[in-house]
């Protein structure tokens, strides 16, 4: 998790005098071929303005220097011609106390901590300014490697990226509109739930844009929508990504100073469709505060949107802007679209808008346009932007992106609604913070429908889910909650014979004898004495069962344990409630898989 006040500031010129005796030499950068790039920018319509370029370098023990009370370690990067540098760290393992900070004459940014890593324990410090930067790190002595520096960042398009010196507010054009101003009004909710998308691919650096979006459940689940042409083509890098909430103006004027936006880091891949360009992130930092945000509505009909449709975005990463239609809102284009990247859009998967009121740019795509019930109906894909002029957009459709694609990474009903009502609109709103517990139940691979699955913790607290057809269970846990534990049943009125017969009892007895042998699963299904090994006793037992002259006892019909849990040796308490403890309190979502297995069935063909 980044800083959340996170700020540009100046740098005292004192600020590294106490770390210059660890200065190494400093690290030369080829100049980048400028020209290369941008053709490349132009050929793939990329919003990227940044590249990269490969580092392998890490502290040596030698090169830390103590002073005034704590240990430090600088290196200096520099690259002509570079307008601005930014660093990319992984293996981060500082130190309690521990800190680093990129520095040069124009500012600071920092300082980063262990608590900044990402989910696979890497950071980007964004950027600074300038041609040179220095990276510091601070405080107690590390025992082991603390991080390791894997990439550099250079700026190199000073159009797309504006250096903090010469900040106005003003990066986009002048046909922008400030998300204050008086066509705002009245959709404070939805501005809320704007992200500004700092996007981190293998190629480079970019800015999209997006919005929170509501599902059946209203559960406050973070999912973005934004567009599948932020990252297609690429190499994403999820981890890395963050979202800017709050990046906006008070009003209609532009801010005197920089606002400091809630900054969330990490988000994970979960739909997409090019078709429509669509593309459903889910942000995964556990500092996420539900209420903070505004969960949009949507809605999926068929057919021409009215006017007035509007959209808020933020063109070059500037302050939030605003753009609405004219008269005629959003109908659907029944032509084709031929994209510079070589991408044919087929016919009717888009609306075109022309503006009344505003206009995007370069890092307005994925923006969420919605109709006068204040409901998505599309996001931004491109277009023909004209300023001055009247700019025209290409918004892919709602409708299509909802459940034309026919895989669960293709299709937004998959994630939108999970309750399953299959319903053509939803409001937008604010949620409280909820904690999640789901999973798959399966058997030999095949998803379980009807078992449940409880989860308890202390003070007698529990609750249960059941499994779907799929095999799926999800609900609600406890906020502050970090040890619980988890216990299943299924079946529990199927016939003790279903999937056992004489068939089972050879194999019992080919395992007996040593001629085969039982893998974990099985040896604990016909375990019925639970003594922890497969014995003639079983035999009996399962004889018995067959012959309807006996049951298994204390031993449930059919055993629900949890995917990993240890089966060799044989556990000999497979009904008991299974511990689960947390490693972070503010954990959304806890993901435990089970599997069932069938007592006698020694086989695996029992019917589920």
């Amino acid at each position: 998790m980044y800083p959340k006040n996170k700020t540009f500031q100046a740098v005292l010129c004192c600020l590294l005098t106490a770390v210059l005796s660890a200065q190494t030499d400093p690290v030369r950068l080829p100049a980048a071929d400028v020209s290369l790039l941008q053709a490349e920018d132009e050929r793939t319509e990329t919003a990227r303005y940044s590249a990269p370029l490969k580092l392998d370098l890490a502290p040596a023990p030698e090169t830390y220097a103590y002073a005034e009370g704590e240990w430090s370690w600088t290196q200096t990067f520099t690259m002509t011609g570079a307008t601005g540098l930014g660093l990319f760290v992984d293996e981060l393992a500082l130190p309690e106390g521990g800190r680093l900070l990129l520095t040069n004459e124009h500012g600071v940014q920092g300082p980063f901590t262990q608590a900044d890593a990402g989910v696979k324990g890497r950071l980007f410090t964004d950027f600074l300014p300038g041609e040179s930067v220095r990276l510091t790190y601070r405080g107690p002595l590390p025992e082991t490697t603390p991080f390791h520096v894997w990439r550099v960042d250079h700026v190199y398009r000073p159009d797309r990226w504006k250096s903090p010196l010469d900040k106005g507010f003003e990066d986009s054009n002048e046909c922008q509109v400030n998300a204050g101003c008086t066509d705002g009004q009245g959709w404070e909710d939805e501005r809320s739930g704007t992200g500004r998308i700092n996007i981190v691919v293998a190629e480079g650096v970019g800015f999209c844009s997006g919005n929170l979006v509501n599902n059946t459940a209203r559960d406050g689940r973070p999912f973005l929508l934004t567009g599948f042409h932020c990252m297609d083509g690429f190499t994403p890098l999820y981890d890395l990504w963050s979202v800017d909430f709050d990046y906006a103006g008070a009003d209609c004027d532009d801010p005197a100073v920089e606002p400091v936006p809630t900054r969330y880091v990490g988000v994970e891949f979960r739909a997409g469709w090019q078709a429509t360009d669509f593309m459903l992130l889910e942000i995964l930092d556990d500092d996420f505060v539900t209420e903070d945000h505004y969960f949009a509505g949507w809605d999926r009909s068929a057919g021409d949107v009215a006017a007035p449709v509007i959209h808020f975005h933020h063109p070059f990463g500037d302050v939030q802007k605003l753009g609405v239609s004219d008269g005629d809102g959003a109908p659907i284009l029944t032509n084709h679209i031929n994209w510079n990247s070589g991408v044919v859009t087929p016919p009717s998967h888009h609306f075109v808008m022309d503006y009344a009121v505003g206009d995007y740019m370069i890092g307005s795509s994925g923006s969420c346009y919605f109709d006068a019930d204040h409901r998505i109906i599309g996001t931004l894909n491109g277009g023909k932007s004209r300023c001055p002029g009247i700019s025209e957009a290409f918004i892919g459709r709602f409708h299509l992106s909802w459940d034309t694609g026919t895989a669960d990474s293709t299709n937004l009903r998959f994630w939108l609604d999970p309750l399953g009502g299959n319903p053509t609109t939803l409001d937008g709103e604010t949620l409280m913070t909820k904690l999640f517990v789901r999973g798959t139940v399966t058997h030999e691979g095949r998803p379980v429908e009807g078992a449940t699955i409880r989860l308890l913790w202390a003070d007698g607290g529990q609750a249960d889910f059941v499994s779907d057809a799929n095999g799926r269970y999800a609900g609600e846990r406890p906020n502050g909650v970090m040890v619980f534990g988890v216990v299943g049943r299924f079946g529990e009125g199927q016939p003790l014979t279903n999937g056992v017969d004489v068939g089972d009892i050879i194999t019992v007895r080919r395992h007996i004898l040593t001629l085969d042998t039982l893998p974990p699963e099985r040896r604990l299904a016909v375990d019925i004495n639970s003594s922890g090994t497969v014995r003639v006793s079983d035999i009996t037992r399962i004889t018995r069962g067959i012959l309807g002259v006996g049951d298994w006892a204390d031993r449930p019909n059919w055993l629900v344990l949890p995917v990993g849990f240890p089966l060799d040796p044989v556990p000999t308490d497979p009904a008991a409630p299974v511990g689960i403890q947390l490693n972070r309190a503010g954990q959304r979502n806890l993901d435990v898989a089970f599997f069932v297995v069938k007592t006698g069935d020694a086989n695996g063909d029992a019917a589920e």
